[in-house]
């Protein structure tokens, strides 16, 4: 019996020591208010800014850092630099599940992405999130606003219970993975 409790208390020490994500979380708070779902996020990622930028700006890797995210297409390049991307995305709240798709106008700057939902393709009513990056001591602070409203209708009681879960774990595994690649893991 002591063998094994040593046994245990040993794999425990070393899955410690072998943490799967650095990813610092400072903030997370999530809602479903009046239709709309809200996130707002920031956390301290260990990988450089660089590599950050380099997955978030990575679109056709979409499906790779979120598992709701079924696909994703670049539409359109716009002269400007702005692309029009289209995802594919299985969304469940508890039981109720529907795959939506989402058309946005994503404007990439050197610290930030600005993806604007273009309704008249999309699923949803209108959306909007803004994600900024900086470099912050040996790693990347990101910050992500997002906001959108479904052009179909979901129950109160359905959005109000399971959004809050729903949407923290999908943003904490959307940046967990973002972390992940960023550190080429």
């Amino acid at each position: 019996m002591l063998r094994h409790l040593q046994a245990v208390f040993a794999a425990g020490m070393l899955l410690g020591a072998c943490p799967i994500s650095a990813l610092t979380v400072e903030k997370l708070v999530t809602e479903f208010r009046d239709g709309v779902y809200r996130v707002s996020f920031e956390a301290v990622l260990a990988a450089p800014p660089s590599k950050v930028a380099a997955v978030l700006q990575d679109y056709s890797a979409y499906p790779s850092l979120d598992v709701r995210i079924r696909s994703s297409e670049r539409l359109v390049s716009e002269p400007g630099g702005a692309v029009l991307l289209r995802t594919r995305i299985h969304a469940c709240e508890g039981l109720f599940c529907r795959n939506v798709t989402r058309v946005e106008r994503v404007e990439a700057g050197p610290d930030n992405l600005v993806a604007t939902v273009i309704p008249a393709l999309s699923q949803l009513r209108r959306g909007l999130t803004t994600t900024t990056w900086r470099a912050q001591d040996a790693g990347t602070r990101v910050s992500y606003e997002a906001q959108f409203e479904p052009d179909f209708w979901v129950p109160d009681f359905i959005g109000r219970v399971f959004a809050g879960h729903d949407l923290r774990e999908s943003t904490l595994e959307l940046f967990s993975n973002v972390e992940r690649h960023a550190r080429g893991e």
